[in-house]
């Protein structure tokens, strides 16, 4: 519901829209028909993983329990919380030029730099606010704990539902590349990684191909129901 009103979305918490708890409900759907198999599950401790992931859990054969981490958390943002974006990246284009002596080429502009800047713009507030390389950290401890616990139990299937840029942080850090992900993580992609030995190997990145199938397969069954 934030991002639809256009605010700062980090720890702040809202429920979903229709239009989310849709996309959660397509992609179980599109797991399912494609014979995924999930064995364990973990979401952020907010809200709208909650339900994110219980949709998306209520289209496939699970009956196991859901886990929740607050390492899973989207980045936090300070100050900006539950601002406008308008107002949170007016003042890192501020804190940029200043720092640079002057306006920021398109082509030289930089996320993690930006994210640096949002948090020095957080100093003595007295609210936390994250760099990308401590929202990596925090993701990749509650990852390599998840895979140790699932390995120690035989592996298997694991669905962990999270945030957009907590996923992008953390698989920048597994060395994905992220060239084709310009406008940031889907909402219901599907990032497949595999663990093995403490080594993570990143599948695929952004893959909304299983929301798309759910939709289809909805669809589908609406119109001869």
């Amino acid at each position: 519901m934030l991002n639809l009103l256009g605010r700062v979305q980090g720890w702040s918490d809202a429920p979903l829209t229709e239009k989310g708890r849709a996309v959660a409900s397509h992609l179980g759907t599109g797991l399912a028909d494609a014979g995924v198999r999930i064995d364990a599950a973990y979401a952020a401790d907010m809200l709208r993983h909650g339900e994110t992931i219980s949709l998306a859990l209520g289209e496939l054969p699970y009956a196991g329990e859901i886990v929740r981490d607050e390492r899973l958390r989207e980045m936090a943002f300070g100050r900006f919380e539950g601002a406008s974006n308008t107002e949170m990246w007016g003042a890192i284009s501020g804190e940029l030029e200043k720092a640079n002596g002057g306006p920021v080429a398109e082509d030289e502009f930089d996320f993690d730099v930006a994210l640096a800047a949002m948090v020095r713009l957080n100093e003595g507030s007295g609210l936390v606010a994250e760099t990308a390389a401590q929202v990596a950290e925090r993701a990749l401890a509650a990852l390599n704990a998840i895979a140790e616990a699932q390995a120690a139990n035989g592996g298997g299937n694991v669905l962990v539902v999270s945030s957009g840029i907590t996923i992008v942080s953390a698989i920048s850090a597994m060395g994905a590349n992220l060239d084709r992900v310009t406008t940031g993580i889907g909402n219901g992609a599907v990032t497949e990684l595999r663990y093995s030995a403490g080594d993570w190997t990143v599948v695929t990145v952004n893959d909304l191909s299983f929301v798309e199938a759910g939709q289809a397969a909805q669809a589908a069954e609406a119109a001869t129901a």
